[in-house]
């Protein structure tokens, strides 16, 4: 079965619910990994394990904190 990759979209930590959904439907398409960008992996694999992701791949460096995908509140 392919994997599918699923971005984590995460503030602080928190999984935002569009990853969760973007997991659920991953796992009709193959097997669901999740790629966790900055800190916070540790936390998140919890959540992410329950909404069906396989594996984490988790990267936590400095530079993953000056660049926003949305803007922070």
């Amino acid at each position: 079965m392919a994997e599918v990759l699923v971005y984590v979209d995460h503030v602080d930590g928190a999984v935002r619910k569009p990853t969760l959904e973007l997991l659920t439907l991953a796992r009709r398409l193959g097997e669901p990994v999740a790629v966790h960008l900055g800190p916070g992996a540790e936390q998140a694999a919890t959540v992410l394990g329950e909404y069906g992701a396989t594996r984490v791949l988790a990267a936590d460096a400095p530079e993953f904190g000056d660049y926003l995908v949305v803007p922070k509140l």
